[in-house]
């Protein structure tokens, strides 16, 4: 099975560097299993939000969007990590992207 991109953008990467040891490890484990296409994942798409999607990981929301066709074409990564929010802050950061 081929495993596709996941890349963080820096907000994201800030937001994961916020987070305590154990919740990091399970949302690096969630987002390796994104890439790997694992289908038993708890996504679902943002309403009113399209193309934005979001990962459960347990208190944590992970909100991304795949890869538009010309950035697929040119060899870079299929997801694109936007943030890593705790549930409560769902609505405020999605009405920000």
């Amino acid at each position: 099975m081929s495993t596709a991109r996941v890349e963080l953008t820096r907000r994201a990467l800030r937001d994961l560097r916020r987070l305590d040891r154990p919740d990091r490890r399970r949302i690096a484990g969630a987002l390796e299993e994104l890439a790997s296409g694992a289908g038993n994942l708890d996504v679902k798409p943002l309403v009113g939000r399209p193309p934005y999607l979001r990962l459960r990981v347990g208190e944590w929301r992970v909100l991304y969007r795949l890869a538009d066709a010309e950035e697929a074409a040119s060899g870079g990564p299929r997801w694109y990590v936007l943030r890593i929010i705790n549930r409560r802050d769902l609505e405020r950061a999605a009405r920000s992207l």
